[in-house]
C-alpha cells in the first residue's frame, strides 16, 4: 500500500508538473504572440536632419509593418506614402511630419492604431484654451483669464477656416468611426503644433480663433501657444465640469452653465468610480470611467463594495454610466457585468450610458452587460467609439529622434461573429465570451450644449424617469 501511494503520489506530482509547464508554455506563446516587444532603433547619430527624418521613416515602416489591423490596400497606401516621405530632398518642420504619420496610421481605420498626438515626457505647445464637443460643435470651456470672454464659443473658424473644413481636417489624424475622429478632434484642436502641421494654422506659435457666444456675438483673438504639461489637456468631456483641475492654477477661468449648476451625473467627476442612490428615485446611479486603478483609486475594491450595497439594498433600476470611459482591463470587469441583472429588484431594469468616448475595454463592458442582462438593458445616449470588431492589445515604439510614439495592435476583438483566427484574435476572448448584435442605442439622445447649459443631462434624465416601475410592478399592486 506505502509503493502504491508513493506511485500516485508521483504521478500527481509529474501530472502537475507537465500542467504546470503547458500552462507556463501557453502563457508564455500568448505574450508573444500578442505583447511582443518592438525591433531596437539602433541607428549612427544623423548627420543632417534630412538623416534623421530618413532614419525615423525607416523605423516608422518597420513599427508599422507590425500592426495587424491594416487591410492590404490600406497598407499599400500608407507604404506609398512612407516612400514619397523617405525621397523628399529637405526634411519637413516636425509638426508637418508629425501630422503626416498620424494621417498614415490614421487609414488603417481602427481606433487603437495611433501616432500619438503628444511626445512622451515633453511638454506639448498648447493654445490658451480648452474646448469640449457637443452634438452642435466645439466650445469653449475653459480658457485662460484673459481670454475669458470666449468662455461658452461655440468654435467658428481658426486662421479664417471654417469650422467644419479645420474639423475635416483633424478628423483624418486618427482613424476609426467618424464619431470617435471627432471626439479626438476637440483634443486635437488646442494643440498648435497639430494645427500648424495639418496647415490650418499659418503660424508655428500662435492662431486666430473666431467663435460664437450664446447670445450670438462673435469674439475673436489671436491665441498664441505654450508648452505646457499633457496633464492640463484632458479629452474634451472633462472640461463640462468647472472642477478646478490639478496642474491648471488661478489664470485660467471656466465656463459654468447659466443653470447655475452642472448636470447631478457630472458632479465630482474626478471621482473615476462612484455609486449613489438618485435623490427622489428608487434607482442607483453608478458611473465608471476607467476600467483599471487610476491615479490612486482601485477598481476592484470599488466592484466589491457597490455588488454588496446593491445585494443589501436591489434597487428598481440601475443606470451603469460608461461615458467618457476609454477601456482598461475588462477582465476587471466580467463578474460584476454578469452578476448586475440579478442585483435589481424583480422587473427592475438596468440602463447603459455611453457615447463616442465609451471605447476599447468599456466596449466590452457594455456587451458584456447587455448579453447578460438581455431584455433588462436599455442602452441610452450616443453610440460608442468603436464597431464590434477592431484590434487592440500590442505594443508601441518611439521613434529614434523625433521622439514621435506610435502603437501597433496585434489582437482582433469581435463581439459580433465567431473569431477562431489563431493568428489574429485575441486568445484571452476565449476565457471571456461575449456575442451581441449590435451596441447602438436602444434610445438616441445627442449630449447637446444647450442642454448641458440648462443644467440637463438628457440621457441621464431619460434613464431616470424609465426606472420608475410599473404601477403594475410595484409591490403590493
Amino acid at each position: 500500500m506505502v509503493r502504491l501511494a508513493l506511485r500516485i503520489g508521483l504521478f500527481v506530482v509529474i501530472a502537475a508538473v507537465v500542467i504546470g509547464a503547458a500552462g507556463g508554455g501557453l502563457f508564455y506563446a500568448f505574450l508573444q504572440h500578442f505583447y511582443f516587444d518592438p525591433p531596437k532603433a539602433e541607428y549612427p547619430r544623423p548627420a543632417s536632419a534630412l538623416v534623421a527624418q530618413r532614419q525615423d521613416l525607416d523605423y516608422f515602416a518597420r513599427i508599422m509593418a507590425l500592426d495587424r489591423s491594416f487591410r492590404p490596400e490600406a497598407r499599400a497606401e500608407a507604404d506609398r506614402r512612407v516612400a514619397a516621405l523617405e525621397a523628399l530632398p529637405t526634411a519637413l518642420p516636425l509638426p508637418k511630419l508629425h501630422v503626416a504619420l498620424m494621417q498614415i496610421m490614421a487609414l488603417a481605420d481602427n481606433g487603437h492604431t495611433k501616432m500619438r498626438a503628444t511626445i512622451p515626457g515633453a511638454k506639448d505647445l498648447l493654445v490658451p484654451v480648452r474646448v469640449t464637443r457637443f452634438a452642435e460643435g466645439f466650445y469653449v470651456m475653459r480658457a485662460r483669464n484673459e481670454y475669458r470672454d470666449m468662455l461658452g464659443g461655440r468654435v467658428e473658424s481658426i486662421d479664417g477656416i471654417p469650422f467644419d473644413q479645420l474639423l475635416a481636417k483633424l478628423e483624418t489624424l486618427r482613424g476609426g468611426k467618424e464619431s470617435f475622429r471627432r471626439e479626438n478632434a476637440a483634443y486635437f484642436i488646442v494643440n498648435q503644433d497639430l494645427l500648424y502641421g495639418a496647415g490650418i494654422a499659418r503660424d508655428p506659435n500662435r492662431s486666430e480663433w473666431t467663435v460664437r457666444l450664446p447670445d450670438g456675438q462673435t469674439v475673436t483673438h489671436v491665441l498664441v501657444a505654450e508648452r505646457e504639461s499633457d496633464d492640463t489637456a484632458p479629452y474634451g468631456a472633462r472640461w463640462r465640469s468647472p472642477d478646478p483641475l490639478k496642474g491648471m492654477g488661478t489664470d485660467w477661468a471656466a465656463y459654468r452653465p447659466s443653470s447655475g449648476s452642472v448636470p447631478e451625473s457630472e458632479m465630482q467627476i474626478d471621482n473615476l468610480f462612484s455609486s449613489r442612490s438618485i435623490p427622489g428615485s428608487c434607482a442607483r446611479y453608478i458611473r465608471v470611467e476607467d476600467i483599471m486603478d487610476t491615479d490612486g483609486q482601485k477598481i476592484q475594491p470599488f466592484l466589491t463594495a457597490t455588488e454588496a450595497a446593491l445585494k443589501a439594498h436591489p434597487p428598481c433600476a440601475i443606470i451603469f454610466d460608461l461615458r467618457g470611459n476609454g477601456g482598461g482591463d475588462y477582465t476587471n470587469m466580467w463578474h460584476f457585468t454578469h452578476a448586475l441583472p440579478e442585483l435589481v429588484a424583480p422587473g427592475g431594469r438596468i440602463f447603459i450610458l455611453t457615447d463616442p468616448m465609451t471605447f476599447s475595454a468599456a466596449i466590452t463592458t457594455t456587451a458584456f452587460t447587455k448579453e447578460a442582462g438581455g431584455d433588462k438593458v436599455t442602452i441610452i445616449g450616443e453610440p460608442v467609439g468603436d464597431r464590434l470588431a477592431f484590434y487592440a492589445e500590442g505594443g508601441g515604439a518611439t521613434l529614434p529622434n523625433s521622439k514621435f510614439s506610435l502603437s501597433y495592435e496585434t489582437g482582433k476583438h469581435d463581439y459580433a461573429h465567431p473569431c477562431t483566427d489563431l493568428h489574429d484574435c485575441f486568445w484571452l476572448n476565449w476565457l471571456y465570451p461575449v456575442r451581441v448584435k449590435t451596441l447602438e442605442p436602444d434610445i438616441l439622445i445627442p449630449y447637446r450644449f444647450s442642454d448641458w447649459d440648462e443644467g440637463h443631462d438628457r440621457a441621464f434624465e431619460r434613464a431616470v424617469a424609465l426606472g420608475v416601475p410599473r404601477p403594475e410592478s410595484r409591490p403590493g399592486s
